[in-house]
């Protein structure tokens, strides 16, 4: 087995030198074409290249047992686990000599810690709401597991009562190279997380299902809920053929501790799995999704190479007519584009819109609730001190914002989210149409023919939400009104709490309005930057090749000698095929 594994990954190196070759090779026409989008997709795709790290998240709803799983495979007790919500930020876990970690800030500092500190930084009991600005932490440990180049990664609850767990863990997705999203047989799925799988299939390249504590029921009731999920699983998510492993987390650790080798656990079918992925499946889609990249930037030159060979061919007066013809049809694509950006700004200005009156709507709904409960608290607390009377009321206060909003927020994310899926689905339909027709019209007048290769991007929105409320009852009162008598104190105390929960609400919600304009701004920004970068590059080039002088071409050579075999190339690993005899061949040009 491990000598298969070995030869497998030979293969896919060598795959991957083969497609950095071609990186290299476009790096050039990119320097004589002086193409900055060119340049950039490529180094981001030679960066991916060079990355050779496996992100393999562990995903689902709180209390699932994400972290005892993790503590399974590495098998130790690594991460804090419990029976209340802990992990409130991100958690990698990757290969090293010695145990060790590391907490990184959003201020970019960096700072280690001792690995039992842990849960003073990751945990939501320690740091709720990430108060301490965490940004992700960071675990080495010396495990067979990890050795392979597998970074584990520990994501919080979706489900939580606290909205920005479920939030920093769907911010995470795009850097999944593959998730194991931990069920359990108590009960075995719930709407939450159907809705959470089906949402973040098409985002995560693998998803395999654990179905954890499997050592509180029978193998038959087992086997039952494994059928019942798959069912599930194939129906309602759309998964045709899901991937479900029976385990148990306790038995795990108690077989790792004993060297017991029954196997009763599931561990060691699951590892088996892991690995296999590990070694061949997920490298393969990867290499697969870059070749397919440059396959699209390499045809779209070629198709810009031939126009200019073709052009170069022709007669003055025809060629200025054509020439004349193609920037009338260049023209009318970026007009098509400009309405489309146009369009675009449209649509999400009516999202804008409508977060905004269900936020009004809902601070509405909401005040008369935090007022009864704010009776609630006067009724259940008579007698309180008045120092304690005051903390009791500014937690009250932090809690009924979150309260008021958390729900509200991770609903209305939700919808937002969909409707940006919506866009970028039909904007990315439009800009590949709008492109279609160009490449129609340019092979058309020049008879070249015309290979289309869509590009795709999304449209995605990130979410960072913090409240904030002030301290009511902090140093006013202690000054002023808690020096008054007991039987005036309350009344005074509560009516003006009752104008603070007011203020507040409407404040927060001020904030979360803002926040939402924000990010929806900035989401849409990098969206337009990607439609305009992929009809920038199809232009650009097209209007290069017509400018290009014949002197300048007989002094580099024809293109389609190196964009030749880059496309062969692409389109063989496309195919399944190995590229070692292809680039071998390839790396000397």
């Amino acid at each position: 087995m491990t000598g298969h594994i070995h030869d497998i990954r030979s293969s896919l190196r060598t795959d991957r030198r083969a497609l950095l070759n071609s990186i290299e090779v476009l790096s050039a026409f990119a320097l004589r074409n002086n193409s900055d989008d060119l340049k950039t997709s490529l180094t981001t795709l030679s960066e991916k290249l060079k990355k050779d790290r496996f992100n393999l998240a562990v995903l689902g709803q709180m209390k699932r047992g994400k972290s005892s799983f993790v503590n399974a495979l590495l098998g130790a007790e690594i991460l804090p686990t419990g029976i209340l919500p802990l992990t409130s930020v991100i958690t990698r876990v990757k290969f090293g000599q010695a145990a060790e970690a590391a907490i990184r800030y959003k201020s970019g500092h960096t700072e280690p810690i001792e690995l039992h500190r842990l849960s003073e930084y990751i945990t939501e009991a320690n740091n709720p709401g990430n108060w301490k600005d965490v940004a992700s932490a960071e675990v080495a440990y010396p495990s067979d597991f990890l050795r392979m180049g597998i970074d584990l990664i520990d994501t919080p609850g979706i489900g939580s009562t606290h909205l920005h767990n479920t939030s920093t863990t769907e911010s995470y997705l795009n850097e999944i190279d593959a998730g194991i999203v931990v069920l359990s047989v108590d009960p075995p799925i719930t709407t939450l997380e159907s809705d959470f799988v089906r949402r973040i299939r098409k985002d995560v390249p693998k998803l395999l299902f654990v179905i954890n504590k499997t050592d509180i029921v029978t193998p038959a009731e087992s086997e039952s809920v494994r059928r019942f999920l798959e069912g599930e699983l194939r129906n309602r998510v759309g998964i045709e053929n899901p991937e479900l492993f029976p385990f148990s987390a306790r038995r795990a650790m108690e077989e790792r501790e004993s060297q017991n080798s029954e196997g009763l656990s599931g561990l060691r079918e699951l590892t088996k799995r892991l690995h296999h992925f590990a070694a061949e499946e997920r490298e393969h889609t990867f290499l697969q999704s870059v070749g397919l990249d440059i396959l699209r930037l390499a045809g779209t030159l070629r198709f810009a190479a031939l126009v200019g060979e073709r052009a170069r061919s022709m007669s003055g007066d025809d060629l200025e007519s054509k020439r004349r013809a193609l920037e009338s049809a260049l023209s009318r694509c970026e007009q098509e584009f400009a309405d489309l950006r146009h369009l675009l700004r449209q649509d999400v200005a009516t999202i804008a819109k409508t977060v905004e009156e269900d936020l009004k709507d809902h601070v509405a709904s909401t005040t008369p609730r935090a007022r009864e409960n704010l009776l609630r608290l006067k009724n259940e607390h008579p007698t309180e001190t008045r120092h304690r009377l005051g903390r009791l009321l500014d937690q009250f206060l932090r809690d009924q914002v979150e309260l008021s909003f958390d729900g509200w927020c991770a609903r209305e994310d939700q919808y937002v989210q969909t409707r940006l899926g919506e866009l970028s689905h039909r904007f990315i339909e439009r800009t590949n149409a709008v492109l279609v027709r160009l490449q129609n019209a340019a092979g058309a007048l020049f008879d070249v023919p015309v290979s289309h290769i869509g590009f795709t991007t999304s449209l995605t929105m990130e979410s960072h939400l913090h409240y904030y409320t002030e301290p009511v009852f902090h140093f006013q009162l202690d000054k002023l009104v808690f020096a008054l008598p007991r039987f005036l104190l309350r009344p005074i105390v509560f009516r003006r709490m009752g104008a603070f929960i007011d203020l507040e609400l409407r404040r927060n919600s001020g904030r979360i309005r803002v926040d939402y304009v924000d990010r929806l701004e900035r989401s849409v920004a990098t969206f337009e930057h990607d439609l305009k970068s992929a009809v920038g590059f199809v232009s650009d080039n097209l209007r290069l090749v017509l400018d290009r002088r014949v002197d300048e071409t007989a002094t580099t050579g024809s293109p389609l000698e190196e964009l030749d075999p880059i496309i062969a190339q692409c389109s063989a690993l496309l195919c399944g095929e190995n590229l070692s005899t292809e680039f071998s061949a390839t790396g000397a040009g």
